[in-house]
């Protein structure tokens, strides 16, 4: 709070894009204050103590130096959003910024004010003269190339001018296109890689998501992941593995290798420890090799809503304090939490919730409490206690623009590439959710008996083969083969299905196997935990151990899995893709290694004639 009147001053422009498509874009403090010509920033160490969720910063440029704590963001998804400074040197003593977004027919009214309360002086006349003229100048320019990508579509790099690369980066360039253009490199995808690579700005080059950039080019997202592994492969590209905080979800270490990964890690803003998960918290990102384009890793804000996009709102309450929010939110389940409570409370927007909610924080903090609210509700947050408190309302699910180590690492031209990145030896890492899938040969014995063992091991090499471009082909990968069983990982049930089903129709139609190569397979999804086994990702845990049993359990051209997994996953449907002449049968079973429990299962019986399937 000021405790005189500051300066204010007030602009406000008509814009064509609605609010929802300029948010993105003047919500990225880091490039809007780049943008608006600022000086980098770095963290400062002022004074010995500061306040919850307060951070220390400086400018420390040639002609200008200042020092200030800075308050956390305040925003209200996606209609405002402002910052609130105090320094303790340079000509303001308190900055305070306050951007307005309000919907008309024609786009968007924006509507800015800035709070300043200047030190005494000459040097204070000349920053206010600064703030009236040229800082307005250039965020009215700013805010206007803004409205322009916003609503054609665009993004930044699309309209900027190509930069220099390195010395010797062009002719390094040329020749690894060559290489990549002479492999099975998605041509049209590479060349849209490099004009981005040539054009972005370090702000966007610092870590690039080939998932954000396959929903922009309209491309399959498996498609440019290929591509991205390629050209890592061809030293076009590095990758980092990025840590998140399951809490904050704020990126808190970033390495090159699995294998450099120690858990626990701890988390700067939670000031707490934690354990990462192949899932969500570990997560891959590239940018360019510093032999073909070198950037910065200058910083202009920390801590705006962009940085936290999950997070729909974000504010600071003193104590008794009420505030009345405006906000549109998507269906679905949001977390609340404060800063001043270890737990969090579920808020479930829905079409059909209360259009009028009143969140009351008391000093007993969150514990649970649930509540529905509208997609436009009239919202209240009090602050009950008799602390300060930095409330947030933020999405529970995590961001699948991302590629986590758990989708990376079950992709078998990664494997294939990139057999080294492996964990450190003895190091644990969890994965959530993962499906893992055993396939057997049914009565290998008597094929060897039959054909005898040179014809016999020819025929399960090359059904090894086929089981692997089917695994690959659904996005998964072989973790390892045992005798005649290979063991393969997928993010999700279907992937796995279909592979087998691709599989199975792939030796049926294979005059090699004459229809006497008899597969079973047994997939189960769950949790477990990843390892390094002889120098390659492996996984343990009771959902292996079961998948490795519904094999077992299997008979000739059969998949067994859990009713549970089959039912969730929309199973049925993959099924009717490839016909409606084969049986799906319900069982419950015992398993070895698991007499306490019994199990819900589907038997799905392949025939043997023209692959069809159906329940």
């Amino acid at each position: 709070m000021f405790t005189r009147q500051p300066l204010h001053l007030s602009w406000n422009w008509q814009l064509n894009s609605a609010p929802e498509q300029l948010w993105p874009f003047l919500t990225n403090t880091n490039r809007l204050f780049k943008d608006l010509k600022q000086p980098s920033i770095q963290q400062a160490h002022i004074t010995q103590s500061v306040e919850p969720g307060f951070i220390q910063l400086s400018h420390n440029g040639i002609n200008r130096y200042e020092v200030w704590e800075e308050e956390p963001h305040q925003w209200e998804y996606p209609f405002r959003f402002g910052l609130t400074r105090h320094y303790q040197s340079g000509p303001f003593k308190d900055l305070k910024v306050q951007v307005d977004l309000q919907p008309n027919t024609d786009g968007t009214r924006i509507k800015i004010d800035i709070w300043a309360k200047p030190r005494l002086g000459i040097l204070s006349l000349l920053s206010t003269f600064k703030l009236k003229t040229l800082i307005k100048r250039r965020l009215k320019k700013t805010i206007r190339h803004y409205d322009k990508l916003a609503f054609s579509g665009n993004k930044p790099y699309q309209l900027a001018d190509e930069k220099s690369l390195v010395r010797g980066g062009e002719k390094r360039l040329n020749q690894i296109l060559e290489e990549l253009h002479n492999s099975d490199v998605d041509a049209q995808i590479l060349n849209k890689l490099v004009d981005y690579i040539r054009r972005a700005d370090s702000l966007d080059l610092e870590r690039i998501h080939p998932f954000e950039l396959a929903d922009h080019w309209d491309i399959p997202r498996k498609r440019v992941l290929q591509v991205f592994i390629h050209a890592s492969k061809a030293n076009l590209l590095n990758f980092n593995w990025d840590l998140h905080c399951p809490t904050c979800r704020s990126i808190q270490e970033s390495v090159k290798t699995l294998n450099q990964i120690h858990e626990p890690i701890y988390c700067d803003e939670c000031e707490q420890e934690f354990s990462v998960n192949f899932n969500k918290t570990i997560q891959l990102s590239f940018t360019p090799h510093p032999l073909i384009r070198k950037i910065d890793n200058k910083k202009y804000c920390v801590r705006g809503p962009q940085s936290k996009s999950h997070v729909v709102i974000q504010q600071y309450l003193e104590p008794g304090e009420n505030r009345y929010l405006k906000t549109e939110l998507s269906p679905g389940t949001y977390l609340l939490r404060s800063t001043h409570s270890k737990g969090t409370a579920k808020v479930h927007v829905r079409k059909n919730g209360n259009d009028t909610v009143h969140i009351e924080l008391r000093s007993a903090g969150l514990n649970g409490e649930e509540v529905h609210i509208s997609e436009d509700p009239n919202l209240s947050i009090q602050n009950s206690s008799s602390e300060t408190q930095l409330i947030t309302l933020e999405r529970e699910s995590w961001n699948d623009c991302s590629v986590s180590a758990a989708e990376i690492t079950s992709s078998q031209l990664f494997r294939d590439l990139f057999g080294n990145e492996v964990l450190k030896k003895g190091e644990k890492i969890s994965v959530d959710n993962i499906t893992l899938m055993f396939t057997d040969l049914f009565d290998s014995t008597s094929m060897y008996n039959e054909k005898g063992d040179d014809k016999a091991v020819g025929q399960v090499i090359d059904h090894f083969e086929i089981l692997e471009n089917a695994i690959a082909e659904e996005n998964g990968a072989i973790v390892k083969t045992i005798g005649d069983s290979v063991m393969a990982v997928f993010c999700q049930p279907d992937q796995a299905l279909r592979a087998y089903l691709r599989a199975q129709k792939m030796l049926l139609q294979d005059d090699r196997f004459n229809k006497r190569l008899q597969l079973k397979a047994g997939i189960h999804h769950g949790s477990c935990v990843a390892v390094n086994l002889n120098n390659r990702i492996d996984y343990f845990g009771s959902t292996v151990n079961i998948a490795s049993r519904f094999v077992d359990y299997a008979s000739e051209n059969e998949a067994i899995l859990a009713q549970g997994t089959f039912s969730k996953s929309n199973l049925d449907n993959i099924l009717g893709e490839y016909g409606n002449d084969n049986t799906v049968e319900d069982m419950s079973t015992q398993l070895k290694g698991f007499q306490k429990e019994s199990f819900l299962i589907k038997r799905i019986q392949v025939e043997s004639s023209p692959l069809r399937l159906a329940i």
